[in-house]
């Protein structure tokens, strides 16, 4: 491709059948020339969407810093594999995105907009910019796009739809509009931001919202290269990285990870007798059984017809009070397995309160291997390289 346009506008697939809204994101690609490694890596992530997650997937999300040098060379082997990809994508600024000091590039390749707003059924996403002022050390939101997301949180508000940025950045790292910013997340009840920025995979939670990074493509310090999968089950938020090539691959979508939920309860009531288990599972053959276990208790998974989601109901009844383990097993036809587990409180709500920072990124959740997350904060914002 010659001369990369601007792709269509950009229209969502909605929830799979069975209600789960799934997106993908492909971390930092800090492209430049055809034929390097993150564009090979791209090409392949490329190929493994298409082949098995195609079908599955609302949305694929690249989270700015796609261009290392902001040229327009450089987008256009973006391009070459995006065009390639049979799924709905979007894109935002990062700072890589204008080291030429200007927004053209990104506007004339990847997007006519610098911000955007878009809904998926009762989700909202307002995808900002962090770069207001086209220069790559600004990290600026000016008021007039503070002001444009506020009535977009205020008219979401007013529809009951749930809130989730897409930022480059975590708010913190702001130096024009952050504390504006992270008022507004509180004030709004923003559920989510969804970043990149950071060259490592981590999640923070302050409890009032969740704040997940993945990490770079382009740019890596920590594991093999992958993407992030993140799911919304009925309202229960799931987050898992997952290498490229590493099928099947299983996230449990319900019910929720104690590191992940929000409010002022992390607890779920002890008096139930069972539980709802969900999970998406993907894989490039068939996949044949399916179950789930808590304690001592076992319960096989059916597939919802029409979605990737397995779904079924384990015995709860007979737990004690406080933190279990619950794990999703699954195998397809040719005898490969893949799991999933996540951390489960049952019980009344511990009655001390969980201290958290007023800082985003100081609420981070550490190492949960199991997801991706290795705790290293390897990357040029912390303790990495200084690319």
């Amino acid at each position: 491709m010659k001369n990369a346009s601007v792709q269509p506008v950009f229209s969502p697939n909605p929830s799979d059948a069975a209600g789960v809204l799934t997106w993908i994101h492909i971390g930092d690609l800090h492209m430049t020339n055809r034929g390097e490694q993150n564009d090979l890596d791209l090409r392949a992530i490329v190929d493994e969407l298409n082949t098995v997650f195609a079908d599955t997937i609302s949305f694929v999300y690249v989270p700015g810093d796609i261009a290392d040098d902001g040229s327009r060379t450089a987008y256009s082997v973006v391009r070459q594999s995006l065009d390639r990809l049979n799924l709905p994508w979007c894109a935002i600024v990062g700072d890589h995105d204008v080291h030429e000091k200007s927004f053209a590039n990104f506007l004339q390749t990847m997007s006519g907009r610098t911000q955007y707003a878009f809904s998926v059924g009762g989700m909202r996403f307002i995808a900002m910019n962090a770069f207001d002022i086209p220069d790559p050390g600004s990290f600026a939101v000016l008021p007039e796009q503070m002001r444009w997301v506020e009535q977009e949180l205020m008219d979401a508000t007013t529809a009951g739809q749930t809130k989730i940025l897409l930022l480059h950045c975590y708010p913190s790292d702001l130096k024009v509009g952050g504390d504006q910013l992270a008022a507004l997340v509180r004030k709004y009840h923003v559920r989510l931001i969804d970043m990149g920025h950071t060259h490592y995979n981590e999640i923070s939670n302050d409890r009032h919202t969740v704040y997940t990074a993945t990490r770079s493509t382009g740019q890596i310090e920590e594991g093999p290269v992958g993407f992030s999968i993140t799911n919304l089950d009925r309202g229960v938020l799931s987050w898992h990285f997952l290498e490229l090539g590493q099928l099947p691959a299983v996230v449990i979508t319900s019910p929720a990870d104690e590191r992940l939920t929000t409010g002022e309860s992390v607890s779920f009531d002890g008096k139930h007798k069972s539980r709802i288990v969900r999970a998406k599972i993907w894989g490039r053959v068939e996949i044949q059984h399916v179950h789930a276990s808590i304690g001592d208790q076992e319960s096989l998974l059916q597939r919802v017809p029409g979605s990737a989601v397995w779904e079924g109901v384990v015995d709860t009844a007979g737990l004690a009070d406080g933190m279990h383990r619950l794990l999703v097993h699954a195998e397809d036809i040719e005898g490969r397995v893949a799991e999933d587990r996540i951390r489960l409180y049952i019980g009344e709500k511990p009655s001390h309160a969980i201290a958290r920072s007023e800082k985003d990124q100081d609420n981070a959740i550490g190492a949960w291997p199991e997801h991706g997350l290795l705790g290293t904060q390897l990357g040029p914002n912390k303790n990495g390289r200084k690319w």
